[in-house]
């Protein structure tokens, strides 16, 4: 007996109707899955871009500075190499953490927590790294947070099993995944030091301990912010090319003479002491005895280097002594020498402070003194004077002398 065949056009339009919807999830649920892998490699190509760039870039002294306290100064630091490995050992921490996991979906992208861990505990140095007393909390932090973690999301896959294994919208996997990648990413700057000031302090240190002293000096070249020890470092540099009388009020100097040494606290000093300076002089003080007094006598003494003369002068003229620097110039220069540009500027500035002619025969540092004193006498208030002196002659001894405090 044949069977009986529907005619009805109904039916065959809900057949089709059935088998569309069909294939449409069939498609959509390729399509998720298609999206999820894609999703995979951009999050890692994501994660090791700014990895490499986080390490090579922005904290390659901070990772540096670190490595050379972690091996005593022992090994030579590769800043590329170093950070080529260290993203790529994270890139395996986060596979081993998701093989752990099994993470999914929208949260697949929380695997990599435990690898922007890793990057904030290696960034985040302070001050005291060269100590041989330095710790970090982050010793204990780091295991604490990485099984806390683990532990965590072992526990809550369990608890959202069914979830996880359901696919759901392709703009929101993407979205969920981009977004915790960012925020962790921000989560680990902040975490990071990103103390400009200490990272002048590390960048100049290391071009100075490579002998590259113009490159120190364009360590913050153009920022009004400078440390006592970025400041001791440009003096070092300075001194090491010979340009200390020309350039040396070309920076920022806030802290006169002492600015020409390091803090005697080692935790305000990187890799350098003031050894380093003592050596650089020839000498080194008695117990307790004053710098200037110290410099005094090395130069009239002769036990001192060619460089100490340039300290002392500078030391003079950055704590506004102009009486016994102009004593003192007569007894080192000749009077045909050329003067550095600062020892001419503190010259002028002494004559004219007293009426007197002035010896320096330089008329374009004459008219330019000139001008200096007319805009002095143009500005309506202290504040309006100070900063349009700035503008105009912020490099020069006469504003040092006039308006550093």
């Amino acid at each position: 007996m044949a069977e009986a065949v529907c005619a009805c056009p109904f039916c065959s339009c809900i057949e089709t109707s059935e088998r569309l919807i069909f294939c449409m999830t069939e498609y959509i649920n390729v399509l998720y899955k298609k999206t999820a892998r894609i999703m995979i490699a951009v999050c890692g190509l994501l994660f090791s871009l700014f990895s490499f760039v986080y390490l090579y870039v922005f904290q390659r002294d901070v990772l540096e500075a670190l490595h050379f306290s972690l091996a005593h100064g022992k090994t030579v630091f590769a800043p590329l190499a170093s950070a080529i490995v260290i993203t790529l050992i994270l890139l395996l921490l986060r596979w081993g953490v998701n093989s752990l996991l099994g993470l999914k979906g929208k949260v697949r992208a929380l695997a990599y927590v435990p690898s922007f861990l890793v990057l904030c505990a290696l960034t985040d140095v302070g001050r005291g790294v060269y100590m041989s007393s330095y710790h970090t909390p982050w010793t204990w932090l780091l295991p604490l947070l990485v099984l806390l973690f683990v532990g965590l999301g072992y526990w809550l896959r369990g608890l959202f099993r069914v979830q996880l294994n359901q696919e759901g919208s392709i703009w929101g996997l993407v979205n969920s995944n981009l977004t915790i990648l960012l925020g962790l990413c921000v989560l680990t700057v902040c975490v990071g030091n990103t103390n400009r000031g200490y990272h002048h302090e590390l960048e100049a240190e290391h071009y100075l301990r490579a002998q590259e002293y113009d490159k120190v000096l364009q360590v913050g070249k153009h920022s009004l912010e400078a440390s006592r020890t970025l400041t001791v470092f440009r003096a070092v540099a300075l001194s090491h090319l010979g340009q200390m009388g020309d350039k040396l009020f070309a920076y920022p100097q806030y802290y006169r003479s002492d600015g020409l040494f390091f803090d005697a606290d080692s935790l305000h000093t990187l890799r350098y002491t003031n050894d380093s300076i003592y050596y650089l002089l020839g000498a080194r003080p008695y117990a307790g005895e004053d710098r200037l007094v110290f410099l005094r006598n090395i130069c009239y003494k002769g036990t001192g280097k060619y460089t100490s003369l340039d300290y002392y002068l500078s030391a003079l003229l950055l704590e506004k002594q102009l009486d016994l620097f102009m004593q003192a110039v007569p007894d080192f220069y000749l009077p045909e020498d050329t003067l550095p540009r600062y020892y001419r500027e503190a010259v002028v500035l002494y004559h004219a402070q007293r009426n007197d002619s002035v010896s320096v025969s330089d008329s374009l540092m004459l008219k330019r003194f000139d001008a200096y004193r007319q805009l002095q006498r143009q500005a309506a208030s202290p504040l309006e004077e100070r900063n349009r002196m700035r503008r105009e002659f912020g490099d020069t001894y006469w504003w040092y002398y006039d308006y550093q405090e």
